[in-house]
């Protein structure tokens, strides 16, 4: 620019020069972003689609975002490259042709990249530990036990019309089914419920009252309940504790029975054996007991974020209606193959029984954890964006550095300075730098106390501030002293 000024030109026209380069980079990362906004679209919205969501979202093309991404470009190519201009623009010509000032004079206006850098890393460290924090949450539940086996677990939803079955009640049919998907080559065992387990959706309790407590009706507690037939315990994997599981001899003719849980036996029956107790959830007056038969493990209800809580668990044969059934299969075949073999079989049962939501139980806790998928890949983006920026940051601004410390490098390794220790000065350099943003980053953002987290993120950075150094380091070390200096 010195020598443009010297040679006659206007200080205006190196402005419009600068100001003209500006905008064109920011056109050309503003067509770059909206070219990958227009084809991504589609990508965030359907993160937000929840598990039993199957609609697929459609954003068309918005001339009104097309407006506001063209203004934003232009104003970020004149705010951003205005400073510069202007210092190109006000340029000393007698000063700027000095070998022996460039490099002060440089160093100096070096200073403001730099700190540029350190805001940018700044502001990757609250991404990274963020994503980092979400990416730890959902691991955390992801190896959480739910209680029961979740591996080759099928869940199925098959529903019959209940005024087909009127007054007798509707368990028949559904007994029936049971037994024709037992018989389904592939199907090691299947079992009718109720409720299923860490769906979110259900969320049921029953008031319990012990018969001790028959004459206080209002000691009783409440407790989360389901139905289930005689093979769930076995099919879903819950190990019995104690006492026994439901039979063929439990019928509706028979004394009602129920399981309950460990939790339940600890809460509700202390130090003391339960198991031939009896327990109501109606009005005591009416005399309807259930006799406790067995205790099973203790296993999640509605999500994977709660402990286990009191449960109930009662045999469905020994009921009238069950408004609906949904049936767990242990089975190594896929969804997709086995859903028209249930449906051809439902139809041998009833002609008119509806089969839908055939998944997987690992899909099934899957969509609880729709919230925590979501933040977690939406952090995980915009971390792996703010490392790629601030990598192209540290190196603009460390190649940068080493061009125009060009004289003084080759003045170090004229005196004796090993190329190792030229690359171990800049790579330090690059460190101090990322180091300073990290730590304006943790304590103006950061609330959170993870250590692990926070001790992964610091590194990552510290990386990728290295990484993105060793080239303009490997480049200040093979200078050769000679040719440095000889502009000197």
């Amino acid at each position: 620019m010195s020598v443009r000024l010297a040679l006659g030109a206007g200080r205006g026209r190196v402005l419009r020069q600068m100001l003209t380069e500006s905008l064109l980079l920011a056109s050309m990362g503003g067509a770059g972003g909206l070219l990958l906004g227009y084809l991504g679209r589609n990508l965030i919205p359907i993160l937000f689609l929840g598990h039993y969501e199957q609609s697929v979202l459609k954003i068309h093309f918005d001339w009104g975002i097309f407006a506001f991404v063209a203004v934003v470009t232009l104003m970020t190519g004149l705010l951003f490259g205005l400073a510069p201009a202007w210092s190109a623009a006000r340029a000393e010509v007698g000063g700027n042709l000095k070998d022996s000032e460039q490099t002060t004079t440089r160093r100096r206006k070096g200073l403001g990249g730099k700190a540029l850098v350190s805001v940018q890393i700044a502001l990757s460290t609250l991404l990274v530990i963020g994503a980092g924090m979400f990416l730890r949450t959902l691991l955390g539940l992801s190896s959480t036990d739910p209680g029961f086996r979740v591996d080759h677990l099928l869940v199925v939803s098959i529903g019959v019309p209940q005024d087909h079955y009127l007054p007798a009640g509707d368990v028949p049919a559904y007994q029936r089914l049971e037994q024709v998907i037992a018989a389904v080559p592939g199907v090691e065992s299947v079992s009718a419920t109720e409720v299923t387990y860490i769906s979110g959706r259900i969320d049921t309790t029953a008031n319990m009252v012990i018969d001790e407590e028959s004459g206080d009706p209002g000691k009783g507690q409440g407790a989360h309940w389901n139905m289930v037939g005689n093979d769930f315990f076995k099919t879903m994997g819950i190990p019995l504790i104690a006492g026994r599981t439901f039979g063929p001899q439990d019928t509706i003719d028979s004394t009602p029975v129920a399981i309950i849980n460990q939790s339940l036996a600890r809460s509700r029956f202390p130090g003391t054996n339960p198991i031939g107790r009896l327990f109501t959830t109606e009005d005591p007056s009416k005399n309807k007991w259930v006799k406790i038969v067995g205790i099973c493990a203790d296993t999640r209800y509605q999500n994977l974020r709660e402990a286990p809580t009191p449960q109930v668990i009662f045999d469905y044969a020994q009921a009238t209606f069950s408004g609906g059934m949904r049936y767990m299969i242990r089975t190594h075949l896929q969804p997709a193959s086995l859903l028209p073999v249930l449906r051809k079989m439902a139809k041998t049962v009833d002609s008119e029984a509806s089969v839908s939501d055939i998944e997987t139980q690992q899909e099934v806790i899957d969509g609880t954890m729709h919230s925590e998928i979501v933040f977690a890949s939406l952090t995980s983006g915009f971390g792996v964006l703010a490392l790629g920026l601030a990598c192209v940051g540290i190196y603009g601004v460390m190649a940068y550095s080493v061009a125009n410390r060009r004289n003084e490098i080759g003045i170090r390794l004229a005196l004796g300075a090993q190329p190792e220790q030229v690359r171990g000065m800049i790579l330090r350099e690059s460190g101090r730098l990322a180091l300073v943003g990290i730590v304006a980053g943790m304590l103006y953002g950061i609330h959170s106390y993870d250590p692990l987290t926070l001790a992964a993120a610091v590194l990552l950075l510290l990386l990728v501030a290295l990484g993105a150094s060793w080239i303009p380091a490997r480049r200040a070390s093979n200078v050769q002293p000679m040719e440095a200096l000889r502009h000197e």
